[in-house]
């Protein structure tokens, strides 16, 4: 059954239901990675993701077969340095509302992720994946950089440990 043939009979556009399926994917996305990851992790599993991507972004273009190695040796970086910061980076969320503050990290790491991968696309093959609506919100202009920013001012006013 395809989707986007079915709403587009009553009237919804493509673009929109592609928007709606990305956005119901990036929340389904961020709660199965907080769970998994944890309140414990989250911290860990955010720092090596900017590792990561500034380890892929030193190695010249030249090196990388297409853009897909490149995509998934950034993946494979970042579990690799979350998995052996195990104990290297905490985060603290005090209080009876951290499954919150974690979702909404999670929900942050895993924009940003995508806004990363997507960037290594070329133009034309990422539109195949998600709307140019998306894409514009995701990478173009100064969307990258806020979505670079974005879980360290989280962290910083909601991730700190109060001392008293």
């Amino acid at each position: 059954m395809n989707l986007s043939a079915l709403l587009s009979k009553i009237g919804i556009s493509q673009q929109l239901t592609q928007d709606v399926s990305l956005i119901i994917i990036i929340f389904l996305a961020s709660f199965l990675f907080g769970m998994l990851i944890g309140r414990h992790r989250i911290m860990a599993a955010l720092i090596s993701t900017y590792v990561s991507f500034a380890l892929i972004s030193a190695v010249p273009g030249t090196f990388w077969l297409g853009y897909s190695y490149q995509f998934f040796a950034f993946l494979g970086i970042a579990a690799v340095l979350t998995l052996a910061n195990k104990r290297f980076l905490d985060v603290y969320f005090p209080g009876s509302s951290f499954l919150g503050k974690v979702y909404f990290i999670s929900f942050l790491e895993i924009v940003l992720i995508l806004s990363i991968g997507l960037s290594f696309l070329p133009t034309e093959e990422a539109l195949n994946y998600v709307s140019a609506t998306a894409y514009s919100c995701l990478v173009s202009g100064w969307s990258q950089i806020f979505w670079m920013i974005a879980p360290l001012i989280f962290m910083f006013f909601f991730g700190r440990r109060r001392y008293n």
